[in-house]
């Protein structure tokens, strides 16, 4: 399940337990309609519970085919498992943006660093 909002030129987004394609259904639109509309976006991901993705998500979830992908500058990744971090190695070479990946006690310092982004 995810719950996401967003905040100017942020997408916030909770992952929780296993996602699968409904989910990345309802993410997809909010991500492209946030990067058409703004030249600079961050995407902050907070990991609770997260047990991962439903294989046919799986592919989905790495290659987001967005449209102007080149505007999403920043994603942070905040999790509280290796593989978690590990996943953050996986997506490097996906995309152009700047990802790193937080433990659950830096979401704090993930949060500032994404939000720099709207204040620059």
């Amino acid at each position: 399940m995810i719950t996401i909002y967003k905040k100017e030129a942020t997408v916030y987004m909770v992952a929780e337990n296993k996602l699968d394609a409904k989910d990345y259904e309802n993410l997809i639109p909010v991500l492209t309609e946030h990067i058409t509309a703004y030249q600079e976006v961050s995407w902050y991901i907070e990991m609770h519970n997260f047990e991962g993705w439903t294989a046919e998500t799986y592919w989905k979830g790495i290659e987001l085919d967005l449209p102007n992908e080149t505007h999403l500058k920043r994603v942070a990744l905040v999790g509280s498992v290796k593989w978690q971090e590990q996943f953050t190695e996986v997506l490097l070479p996906f995309s152009e943006a700047h990802i790193k990946f937080y433990k659950t006690e830096e979401k704090d310092d993930a949060k500032e660093w994404i939000e720099k982004l709207d204040k620059d």
